[in-house]
């Protein structure tokens, strides 16, 4: 496969054959959601099951939305999957390729969206950007996107695990977050861009001070990791990092970092992100913690640590693939430009 002539490399190459970053205006970003128009829920990692998915329908058609799902959605299963790899593939590409739908929704992650990665009808989205959501396993999805279809998606919370609850009070910040990154009635008239909101009393930790600029990418380290040496993998060259983990031991969290670094990705990005990497373990919290220091702490970058994002009910919505500004010393990012169409 090649891109503007030049041959792939494969991204555990990246050392010696460097894969230039994707330019600025290239990438597209989809219109954003308005009452009327048709949210798709899809299940294309783990399951749909009730009452938290019939809570979210409930909750988006009585704000004047269209919600659409495939018969069966809920209860459909094959072994942890939520379905086949041809009906989960083929539920994706159908609302990909629908004009009439303006945001596919993830009901929850799980296990199986890199079985179907290559499946995806990238094309579709890039002809018809349209708002893509949902993190950890759909860390897959929206790499996939920024690498194939330079469409700006979204990682944030999803319908089943998080956003049908919007009414609870712990729960408020991130339903807050989604619905200024992706509600049309959120923007002011001549507003361009905004700064991601930190919930009070929660300031990131600077671990390297300094500003930086640069598409934002990643999510899910584990995720962001196994993509390495595919065609979807994540172009680090001038990009804002973000990672977050759940329920990864100490370990694995400095073996993932280890192929990070051995791949030369902390040589090229501009700046970190560094979201929660959730555990009830207390010692491997405190383990986790000594291992992204040791990583991240003598970077020549700026990198933010303990940004509210992640699993758990201070995950933040951060536009994939859009241009933000990291300003370490602040403990602030900045989306540089709308990451939604308001025309």
């Amino acid at each position: 496969m090649a891109i503007r002539g030049l041959t792939v490399c494969l991204f555990l190459a990246v050392a010696t054959c460097r894969v230039p970053a994707v330019e600025p205006e290239t990438f597209l970003v989809p219109h954003a959601l308005k009452p009327g128009d048709t949210i798709a829920l899809i299940a294309p990692s783990a399951p749909a099951t009730n009452p938290e998915f019939s809570a979210y329908v409930k909750l988006m058609e009585g704000k004047g939305f269209r919600v659409i799902g495939k018969p069966g959605l809920v209860g459909r299963k094959e072994h942890y999957l939520g379905g086949s790899d041809e009906e989960r593939a083929l539920e994706i590409n159908e609302y990909l390729r629908d004009p009439k739908v303006r945001m596919i929704m993830p009901v929850r992650g799980g296990f199986g969206m890199t079985r179907i990665l290559d499946r995806i009808d990238f094309k579709a989205l890039r002809k018809d950007p349209k708002i893509i959501a949902g993190y950890s396993d759909l860390t897959a999805l929206h790499l996939g996107a920024a690498r194939h279809a330079q469409v700006v998606t979204f990682h944030s919370p999803m319908a089943m695990r998080d956003l049908w609850r919007e009414a609870e009070p712990s729960y408020a910040f991130q339903a807050r977050s989604f619905n200024q990154a992706v509600f049309a009635g959120q923007y002011r008239p001549g507003q361009r861009g905004y700064v991601v909101e930190i919930p009070e009393g929660d300031r990131p930790e600077k671990l390297v001070g300094g500003k930086a600029k640069g598409r934002l990418l990643g999510g899910n380290l584990s995720l962001v990791v196994t993509l390495m040496g595919t065609s979807h993998a994540m172009q680090p060259k001038g990009a804002i990092l973000f990672l977050e983990d759940v329920s990864e031991p100490a370990y694995r969290i400095d073996r993932y970092l280890s192929q990070l670094r051995l791949a030369g990705v902390m040589d090229q990005v501009a700046g970190v992100v560094l979201g929660s990497f959730t555990t009830s373990d207390k010692g491997e919290e405190k383990d986790t913690t000594r291992v992204l220091k040791d990583y991240f702490g003598k970077l020549k970058v700026p990198v933010l640590m303990g940004f509210p994002v992640g699993h758990t009910t201070r995950n933040a919505t951060l536009p994939h693939g859009a241009m933000v500004e990291l300003d370490a010393d602040e403990g602030t990012l900045r989306v540089l430009e709308n990451p939604v169409r308001l025309d």
